[in-house]
């Protein structure tokens, strides 16, 4: 009897407690019924659904096509579906790789919680399991994940019907369409998708918000360590890296056609192998999205540069969340230390200029090239002593500049609110995120993540990491990046007036305003120094992205000769000049009233 009593009691407790716990969730989607899993927490996991049908053979560079019905049960339990990446000599990934991964709260489609959307960038590998995203779930918020085409897979541009061009980014809308029409089923709220993307895939994310085709799909963006406007989120030269594969793979192409056929029928080892040996130090990629020109049947992404279409506030109308990490450059360890660029660099400055500046002469890049490397290395050689130099130069001109550009841009020429921050914690875990053993004073690039996905933090390492998901998932909620623990309030970020708020996150959260120190320099815009002189550099130099859609001759260098009538260097407009100027006006002046701080 006492026995009988004991099975039930446990029968009756159990019922309480496992009302809501199913081993196996499933989910009636348009595509059919997926079958998930369960976490140990209790939360729910579906992995590798696809968004999106196959993506290889003829359809390598196009734009994906709608999805596959499913005729019995899907087990999304696939956790290893990733996009082809180059890799070292070799290559990770498969060619159909449009799969998207989900972990939620609750299945309860009443609950309509907020959706935070991924888009993993090159870096995220160290952190792309699924089970990193514990804390934001936590929080009451559903995580998904979208992989997109990388490389010359995504973004070969040829502006053909077979390559348009900008076949990743249109990945990533095929994969919001999907979370529009199937998230509510998983609990999430269609109506409140927050787009959050780190390095390119900050740059891909930003992107998209450029983009009409985004429109209704995506109501808050946060762009991490990279933008639009970081001068290795768009191509300059679409066709030239097309070419090098083609003939790095023994071929002779006369015409886009025959290009267009070569690279179809490449193998993915063989393309891979040729990109890996590609070596770019002008922080440019060698396939990047374009700017796309309109084809018949091609629903384009893009028809205008980003920097275009922010400055005339055409970007969708979203709360905008973006910042950067005091060292960006820990990102070019590697080529510092084993591709030999600080040797290269002393030998010739002019070959590691950023892609978005140009020249008229030789002698006007001589002469800017020895004002930046001045300015970053002093008069010496650029050597080992100077590692940190260099790596301030990479984060500077890949992330931070035009971090800050952007925040100013869309602060000043849009609706929508702009948060920008400055991460500067560096913690126990910070070696994580450094390839090779080096001294830095600050946080490296990658290294909110750390904070951010790991689940095996302690002491102030776990402060800050709950207080940055605690931000961001009240962002995804709100569009507001409150905290309920500091008592810091974040306000958004207005350029050179008594609302240049930005974040500073370090051991002591901090906000730095103009509000109690007019003309302390320190409180006012972020990196002062570093943007009076970038300002100045771009509003001489500066060039917009651009496309080119025909074949021409090759020089003796292996460069494309410009077409008749056309400026090669393609510096900014007389409209696009005066915008810096405008926008720089503030820092020049702020720069006369706090000389003593930026000598």
């Amino acid at each position: 009897m006492a026995l009988k009593v004991i099975l039930w009691s446990f029968v009756i407790i159990c019922g309480v407690l496992c009302e809501n716990y199913i081993s196996e969730p499933k989910v009636r989607i348009l595509q059919g019924t997926v079958v998930g899993s369960t976490t140990k927490e209790g939360y729910y996991k579906f992995s590798g659904i696809p968004f999106a049908d196959s993506t290889s053979g003829i359809n390598r560079f196009k734009a994906p096509s709608p999805p596959p019905t499913f005729r019995s049960e899907f087990i999304s339990n696939r956790e290893d579906v990733k996009c082809v990446r180059p890799m070292g000599d070799g290559y990770e990934g498969t060619e159909d790789c449009l799969a998207v991964d989900i972990m939620t709260p609750t299945l309860d489609r009443t609950k309509k919680l907020p959706v935070m959307v991924w888009i993993r960038g090159t870096e995220f590998n160290s952190r792309d399991d699924l089970d990193q995203s514990l804390r934001f779930v936590e929080k009451d918020v559903i995580v998904a994940r979208i992989p997109y085409r990388e490389s010359i897979l995504g973004f070969l541009c040829l502006g053909t019907e077979n390559a348009p061009g900008n076949a990743g980014l249109k990945d990533i809308i095929a994969g919001l369409k999907w979370i529009q029409e199937n998230i509510e089923r998983f609990g999430g709220d269609p109506d409140n998708v927050t787009l959050v993307g780190h390095g390119s895939g900050a740059s891909a994310v930003d992107l998209i918000t450029l983009s009409p085709l985004a429109e209704g799909l995506v109501h808050k963006v946060i762009s991490q360590s990279g933008t639009a406007l970081s001068p290795w989120a768009v191509t300059r030269n679409n066709l030239r890296y097309a070419i090098e594969v083609a003939e790095a793979l023994g071929h002779t192409v006369t015409t886009i056609e025959q290009l267009s056929d070569v690279l179809t029928q490449a193998s993915t080892a063989a393309l891979m192998a040729v990109i890996n040996k590609l070596d770019l130090t002008d922080n440019s990629l060698a396939f990047a999205p374009c700017i796309e020109k309109e084809i018949e049947n091609v629903t384009p992404l893009m028809l205008k540069s980003p920097y275009e279409i922010i400055t005339n506030g055409e970007q969708i109308q979203i709360p905008f969340m973006t910042g950067f990490v005091d060292f960006e450059g820990t990102i070019r360890i590697n080529e510092g230390i084993n591709k030999d660029w600080l040797e290269r660099m002393d030998d010739s400055f002019t070959d590691f200029l950023q892609s978005d500046i140009g020249f008229e002469s030789i002698e006007q890049e001589e002469e800017t090239a020895e004002k930046i490397r001045t300015a970053y290395f002093g008069n010496g050689p650029v050597n080992e002593s100077l590692f940190n130099n260099f790596l301030k130069y990479n984060g500077d001109t890949m992330i931070l500049v035009s971090a800050i550009r952007e925040a100013r841009f869309r602060a000043l020429l849009s609706d929508s609110d702009v948060y920008l921050y400055q991460f500067s914690y560096r913690g126990s875990r910070s070696e994580e995120v450094l390839s090779r053993p080096i001294e830095i004073s600050s946080a490296g690039h990658l290294e909110e993540l750390v904070y951010m996905f790991s689940n095996e933090l302690t002491g102030l390492d776990l402060t800050i990491g709950n207080l940055l998901v605690e931000r961001w998932t009240n962002f995804a909620k709100t569009g507001i990046p409150t905290s309920e623990t500091s008592q810091v309030e974040w306000l958004p970020y207005y350029p050179n007036s008594t609302h240049s708020n930005f974040l500073r996150i370090s051991d002591d959260e901090e906000i730095l305003t103009s509000e109690d120190a007019y003309f302390d320099a320190n409180w006012r815009n972020p990196q002062p120094t570093t943007m009076a002189f970038w300002d100045e550099i771009y509003s001489q130099f500066f060039v917009d992205a651009k496309s080119r859609f025909t074949m021409k001759s090759r020089n003796d260098t292996g460069e494309d000769d410009p077409e008749p009538g056309e400026d090669d260097n393609d510096s900014a407009s007389t409209a696009v000049g005066y915008t810096f100027l405008i926008i720089s006006l503030f820092a020049v002046l702020d720069k006369f009233h706090n000389s003593q701080i930026l000598s």
